[in-house]
């Protein structure tokens, strides 16, 4: 693997597991295990004062809880999906770069557009949920960033690609064309070989 494409590989492993992270499932239930300690501490106080108190406290503890990341509809509608695009990714690139370019350019060429459509579309799912207030705006900013590093690289790639494919396309034409000109030669010189025969 060439050193830029391992470089690119490195960062789409870096894209794929930090969106398997900010994809995870947060749920605001509190859990049997938490009621139970709460009952516990309730049933436990003699004054209603405290109990009050506890209740408040438990209350405010509650309301302030991180409310950042993906309920498990939002996991459904868009975390699954963004999960599958950053894998696609990875796959994609390993795929790109394990075609033998001499003779699998646009195959290659195709993979690396995969690539793209894949970072473009993880871009607008971000924003989509970045926008809902599922995720937010530095943990945006985050993945957006791990996702530009990996688009531009590949971006890069195609270029560099897309011209080697264009002169090899070009050499292979002129080889047909050459080849082309050399079988209507000799067709010609066939031809005036026979005419010159039927004439003595």
């Amino acid at each position: 693997m060439a050193d830029k494409e391992y470089l690119l590989g490195n960062r789409a492993r870096e894209l794929l597991k930090y969106t398997n992270q900010a994809t995870k499932v947060v749920t605001d239930d509190v859990s049997q295990k938490d009621v139970r300690v709460i009952l516990q501490k309730i049933a436990a106080l003699d004054d209603i004062r405290e109990v009050k108190s506890i209740c408040q406290t438990t209350i405010g503890q509650l309301d302030r809880k991180e409310k950042d990341g993906f309920t498990k509809a939002m996991y459904r509608c868009y975390g699954e999906d963004m999960r599958l695009i950053a894998k696609g990714i990875v796959r994609d690139i390993h795929a790109a770069n394990g075609k033998m370019f001499a003779t699998e350019y646009n195959e290659r060429l195709r993979l690396i557009g995969k690539v793209l459509d894949g970072c473009s579309l993880l871009l607008e799912y971000i924003q989509i949920v970045q926008d809902m207030g599922v995720i937010s705006l530095k943990k945006s900013e985050i993945w957006t960033k791990k996702v530009l590093d990996v688009k531009y690289m590949t971006a890069s790639w195609k270029k560099n690609d897309g011209a080697r494919a264009n002169k090899l396309r070009s050499d292979e034409e002129a080889k047909q064309d050459a080849r082309q000109v050399e079988v209507v030669k000799t067709a010609i010189r066939q031809y005036n070989a026979e005419k010159k025969v039927q004439q003595t």
